[in-house]
């Protein structure tokens, strides 16, 4: 372990706190609050970059492909929740379901980004 790796929170750390939060296990409020902070200080990245794979999509001329359409909507659903958890996280409402909340719509908005691209991949390659 390096020493900015025990100051910095990652991913891994978050997964770590829903780990214990899945098996019922004690969860320090300092966990708890490091990873709603992990969360609200990467959804701006995270929903820039949706948003530059959703600039991609339009560029390419594929966003009227069925699943691409869903896929976009899936993720600016996404993007949506993850904007409303961060600003319920920087408001103070530090609790366990909002790590849970969070980091759900971090996923959701991975997966919609991957279904996207592999939609336009798909209907390019045609």
């Amino acid at each position: 372990m390096s020493i900015m790796s025990f100051f910095r929170t990652t991913e891994a750390d978050l997964i770590k706190v829903l780990g214990k939060i899945k098996d019922d296990v004690v969860i320090l409020p300092g966990e708890i609050n490091a990873a709603l902070k992990w969360l609200a200080g990467n959804t701006p990245a995270i929903a820039a970059d949706i948003q530059s794979v959703l600039s991609i999509v339009e560029v390419l001329g594929v966003a009227t492909n069925p699943a691409v359409a869903t896929a976009v909507a899936d993720a600016n659903l996404a993007v949506t929740a993850l904007n409303a958890y961060a600003a319920a996280s920087n408001a103070g409402k530090p609790n366990v379901q909002a790590v849970v909340q969070g980091y759900v719509a971090l996923q959701q908005a991975n997966a919609a980004v991957a279904l996207a691209k592999s939609a336009s991949a798909v209907t390019v390659a045609k």
